[in-house]
């Protein structure tokens, strides 16, 4: 854990709730999946709607839907007519969060896309999407990134979840395949002059980056 877990408690507490269906969600996860740690959680999920309502975004992409947590808790900050497109390759994952999606007054904002994810981003035009979401396999951050870069309008933002990979990013005696991927990835993004960003230590790291020009 990056923080102490009586400062995330803390600042759990200090978070605005989720509803009701949003909770009954992350338990689905865990008892479905065993996977609520890959699951973003409420402080991660309220940050991420703030960033939708305070963007004023109307067309957000998704890489890597998991359960639907994340996809539906940005629904709720979209406008009536906006959308957000995920994206998911794992059946199970997919099923549990077109489900929720069904259940939800906000579902209808959500066009969740089964498959590879390049394969959808492909199809979609260039600066086409307010914000961008990326949570998936990290070997693909790179393609991800600069696909999501391309359909990304000037001034959009993206948010990239697990930089920090609880912490090992900054230890040398790490060497597993997947800090790897993340420690090249970070680079790639520092020296990306296309973009300002900002690192943050929310949950297991978030890159926030915002388009500055083509």
């Amino acid at each position: 854990m990056l923080v102490d877990k009586a400062i995330t408690d803390y600042a759990d507490h200090h978070t605005s709730d989720v509803s009701p269906l949003l909770r009954e969600l992350l338990s689905e996860t865990e008892r479905k999946t065993g996977k609520l740690d890959w699951s973003i959680g409420k402080v991660q999920g309220q940050f991420l709607k703030m960033l939708v309502s305070i963007s004023r975004a109307k067309t957000v992409v998704e890489l890597g839907t998991l359960t639907g947590f994340s996809a539906l808790i940005m629904a709720e900050a979209l406008p009536s007519d906006g959308k957000i497109i995920t994206c998911e390759s794992d059946r199970t994952h997919a099923d549990i969060a077109q489900s929720f999606f069904a259940r939800s007054s906000y579902g209808k904002r959500i066009r969740l896309e089964f498959g590879d994810a390049l394969k959808t981003l492909s199809k979609m035009s260039a600066e086409s999407v307010d914000g961008v979401f990326i949570d998936a396999d990290k070997d693909e951050y790179p393609a991800h990134y600069e696909e999501s870069l391309r359909i990304l309008r000037v001034g959009g933002w993206m948010a990239i979840d697990n930089v920090l990979w609880d912490g090992a990013v900054a230890r040398s005696d790490s060497y597993d395949s997947d800090v790897a991927a993340i420690k090249r990835f970070n680079e790639k993004v520092r020296t990306d002059d296309r973009v300002d960003k900002v690192m943050l230590t929310i949950r297991d790291g978030v890159y926030l980056v915002r388009k500055r020009r083509r």
